[in-house]
């Protein structure tokens, strides 16, 4: 238990660094080049791939090489001269709740910070979060349980022959 306890306690980790990023930049602006830079600056994320079409972000997610996504919208910055209210999507591979996680509470503070910087107003609002499962879109248990069981009888079963063997 104090072997499990040190390597644990120090192997485990919770951060994230160099997170893989798509970005599709519909905006293709000062700004929005400047929100990336901002992003990639924390050392948190690291651009993996660009595009101008959300769709290829989408494809990043599902097969892997892309843990986020920065979706920026076209007007971007005209919004935010304008104090409109300006957006932005963030995509998160759910595959890994943890990491999906960690990641978005850092992302959601980089974007307000760089949102209050070039407003010049207090940090107000949050993050409006939209959950969708892509994998199990009726979130159908069966999807769930099913795989579980048949790792637990495979995990009983592989104990039950190794203390036999013993």
């Amino acid at each position: 238990p104090l072997i499990q306890l040190m390597v644990f306690g120090y192997a485990v980790s919770t951060d994230i660094r160099d997170t893989a990023t798509f970005v599709v930049d519909q905006d293709q602006s000062q700004t929005s080049r400047a929100l990336v830079t901002a992003l990639t600056a924390s050392g948190y994320f690291r651009v993996s791939g660009r595009s101008d079409r959300p769709q290829d972000a989408v494809r990043a997610l599902e097969d892997g090489s892309a843990i986020v996504a920065l979706d920026i919208p076209v007007g971007f910055s005209d919004a935010l001269r304008g104090n409109q209210g300006a957006q932005v999507q963030m995509l998160f591979d759910g595959t890994n709740s943890n990491t999906a996680t960690v990641a978005m509470g850092y992302a959601e503070r980089i974007v307000q910070t760089y949102g209050a910087r070039l407003s010049g107003t207090p940090l107000t609002g949050g993050v409006d979060l939209r959950e969708r499962a892509w994998y199990n879109p009726d979130l159908s248990s069966r999807n769930y349980n099913v795989p579980a069981v048949v790792g637990a009888i495979i995990l009983l079963v592989c104990l039950l022959l190794t203390s036999l063997a013993v």
